[in-house]
């Protein structure tokens, strides 16, 4: 199972949720590694940050998109869940990961502007389904999410319409995914349960979608 998490815009947690939901497969008992695409290779400096005492969540750095397919196709072979961490950007690394996704997961801010970046993203998710020639099962998780915000209500009832549907579970804005990260922890491993709920909350939905598409 190959689950891509990609935006063309920076910053609404792509790799802190590709951290995350790697921690909670590896806990639960998964064979998962990461593989990070972004030039930042921020994935890979967590990875290094990461205690021998927890699950271990082997990271590969894999920025060349030429060979990107090429390199994913032995750990497809070798892992259970192969989590790609994607690039902000419109190039067509950014078309081989949606391609290569069996789910691809979408992080969007509730706000404006995300909206508008993911109208590009629809452009070019659409693009590489008619490439493909099938679906792509694809979802929106809506980070840093508000309930009692009425922006914030508005964005998640604005995506229930799109072809894409956002996940029912939500991540809300919290120190912990800061403070976590630069332990080289997942919040699954950290002391806030608030922050530990509510991933296991994505991570369990995930699996139910993953369970209906076997």
């Amino acid at each position: 199972m190959i689950i891509s998490i990609t935006s063309l815009k920076g910053g609404v947690g792509k790799s802190t949720i590709a951290q995350n939901l790697a921690v909670c497969f590896a806990h639960n008992n998964y064979k998962v590694c990461l593989v990070d695409t972004d030039e930042n290779q921020s994935s890979l400096q967590w990875s290094g940050l990461r205690s021998e005492e927890y699950p271990e969540v082997p990271v590969f750095g894999l920025p060349d998109g030429k060979t990107l397919t090429k390199n994913i196709q032995p750990l497809h072979r070798d892992y259970e869940v192969v989590i790609i961490d994607g690039t902000p950007s419109l190039s067509q690394l950014t078309s081989k990961i949606i391609l290569l996704g069996d789910i691809v997961l979408t992080p969007m801010l509730p706000g404006g502007l995300d909206v508008w970046a993911t109208e590009k993203f629809m452009s070019r998710y659409d693009d590489a389904q008619t490439l493909k020639g099938e679906e792509i099962p694809a979802f929106f998780i809506l980070n840093q999410f508000d309930k009692n915000q009425i922006l914030d209500r508005e964005v998640r009832d604005i995506l229930s319409d799109w072809a894409i549907k956002p996940l029912k579970s939500t991540l809300k804005s919290r120190v912990a995914y800061r403070e976590a990260v630069i332990q080289g922890l997942g919040v699954y491993e950290y002391k806030d349960k608030k922050a530990k709920a509510e991933i296991l909350n994505v991570f369990n939905e995930l699996k139910e979608i993953i369970k209906s598409l076997n």
